[in-house]
C-alpha cells in the first residue's frame, strides 16, 4: 500500500476505481503484487483481520468485461448470515426427504424454498448455488414422477374409452353420432391426440368431444378439444363447437372444421358440468338442423 497525491494515483498505469465514489487527496493505493491489480482504497477499516472474526461472502457479479466485484460482510453480519444458511440447509434438507406420492404440490413446495432463498440477500453465496442446485434436482424429481402418473392415467383412459366405444358398438349404438366424456388426462395436448387417435380408430363415423380438468376437483385449468369426421362437418364443425363448450368457463380455442382445442383458466365444478350439457346440445342440436 502506498499513499499518493491523487492527481499521480489516477494517472497510475491499470488503476481501478469505483464509478462515482469520491477519493480523498492524498489518496491510499493498493497493489496486489506487481500486475495482478492495483486499486484506490477508501481507508483502512480494520487493525488485523482477526477484528472481522467471521467472514462470509455473499455476492460476486461482473463490473465490466474481465472484471468481478465480491461482496462480503464480517462480524455480527457474517455469524446472522452462517446461522441463516444452516436454517435454510436445514429446510432444504427435509424436502429432499418428502415423497412426492405423499407431497402432490413439492415442486410448488420447492419453488418456494427457491423464492426464500434467492430472496435472502446475505446468504453465502457458495452455500446459495449449492441450494439452489439441490432444490433444482427437487424440483425435477416432482416433475418426473408428474409425468408418470400422467402415464399412468393417459393409459387408463384410453382403456376405458376403447371399452366404451367397442360396449356401444356392440349394443347396436350405431345411430349414435356424437359423444362428449369427461376424460382424466390432465392438460395434456399430447395426450389429448392420443385420445383422438383411438376415437378415430375404433369409430371414424363419431363426432367425439373430450373433457379434462388439469387436477381434478381443483376448480383450475379446463381442456376441451373435439374431433368432427368429414361426414358430420356440414353439420357440427369442430373449432365453433370447443368455443361454445368453453364459453361459459370463459375460455378459448380454436382450430380446424375437422380437430380442435381450447382451455380456460377456471372452471368450478357447476361450470364444468354445465359445460359437458352445453356441448352435447349444441352438437345434437346441430344434426336435427341438418336432417
Amino acid at each position: 500500500a502506498q499513499v499518493m497525491p491523487l492527481n499521480e494515483a489516477q494517472a497510475l498505469d491499470g488503476v481501478r476505481a469505483v464509478f462515482g465514489e469520491v477519493y480523498p487527496d492524498p489518496v491510499r493505493v493498493v497493489r496486489i503484487g506487481t500486475d495482478t491489480s492495483i486499486e484506490f482504497c477508501g481507508g483502512t477499516h480494520m487493525s488485523r483481520t482477526s477484528e472481522a472474526q467471521q467472514f462470509v461472502l455473499v455476492e460476486e457479479t461482473a463490473v465490466a468485461k474481465g472484471v468481478r466485484r465480491i461482496t462480503a460482510v464480517t462480524g455480527d453480519v457474517a455469524a446472522q448470515a452462517q446461522v441463516a444458511g444452516q436454517a435454510q440447509q436445514a429446510k432444504i434438507e427435509e424436502a429432499e426427504s418428502w415423497d412426492p406420492n405423499e407431497t402432490p404440490d413439492l415442486d410448488k413446495k420447492a419453488g418456494g424454498l427457491r423464492k426464500e432463498l434467492d430472496d435472502d440477500a446475505f446468504l453465502s453465496a457458495p452455500l446459495k448455488a449449492e441450494l439452489r442446485a439441490r432444490i433444482d434436482a427437487i424440483q425435477k424429481k416432482a416433475v418426473e414422477y408428474k409425468k408418470q402418473q400422467l402415464a399412468g392415467r393417459v393409459d387408463r383412459v384410453l382403456n376405458e374409452l376403447e371399452a366404451k366405444i367397442i360396449e356401444e358398438q356392440a349394443n347396436n349404438d350405431s345411430d349414435n353420432k356424437v359423444m362428449v366424456l369427461p376424460v382424466d388426462i390432465g392438460a395434456d395436448s399430447k395426450a389429448s391426440q392420443k385420445v383422438m387417435k383411438l376415437v378415430q380408430k375404433l369409430a371414424p363415423g363419431m363426432a367425439f368431444m373430450g373433457i379434462s380438468e388439469e387436477e381434478e376437483g381443483s376448480g383450475g385449468k379446463v381442456l376441451a378439444f373435439a374431433l368432427v369426421p368429414d361426414a358430420l362437418v356440414e353439420s357440427i364443425k369442430a373449432d365453433a363447437w370447443v368455443r361454445k363448450a368453453l364459453e361459459g368457463c370463459g375460455g378459448r380455442g380454436g382450430g380446424k372444421p375437422n380437430s380442435a382445442q381450447g382451455q380456460a383458466k377456471e372452471c368450478t365444478a357447476e361450470q364444468l358440468e354445465q359445460l359437458i350439457k352445453d356441448a352435447a346440445a349444441f352438437a345434437e342440436t346441430a344434426l336435427l338442423q341438418e336432417s
